[in-house]
């Protein structure tokens, strides 16, 4: 399997952090509606069509698999949220959970981003 649940949600955390300050210096407070940019990386087409099914049961996330590659393929799932308010706590109970549903479907969070409006 890839990295363990606990190397990737620390990686995952810390760039969390490091993101959120980086919104906050660049104006985006609690109130500021963020729409959040997220992928994962998958070992094959099935796994990231059940990790997209799953995403998109679950939430309001415009969701997406993509495929690369003629002999070697990579496939991601991609997507974006709604717009909504966070806080760095919040950011990282949906990092949390985001990690935990990549692994769940053996895909591996490979972390967000998004603008500030």
């Amino acid at each position: 399997m890839h990295e363990s649940y606990e190397a990737i949600l620390e990686k995952q955390l810390s760039m969390t952090e490091q993101t959120w300050k980086r919104l906050q210096e660049l104006g985006a407070t609690k109130e500021t509606p963020l729409q959040l940019d997220f992928a994962f990386d998958a070992p094959n087409r099935e796994a990231a069509e059940s990790l997209q099914g799953l995403l998109e049961e679950e939430t309001d996330y415009a969701v997406r698999v993509e495929s690369e590659g003629m002999f070697k393929k990579t496939h991601r799932v991609s997507g974006t949220t709604q717009p909504t308010s966070v806080s760095e706590e919040i950011l990282k109970q949906w990092v949390d959970w985001m990690v935990t549903a990549g692994l769940k479907h053996d895909c591996v969070f490979d972390g967000w981003g998004t603008e500030v409006p």
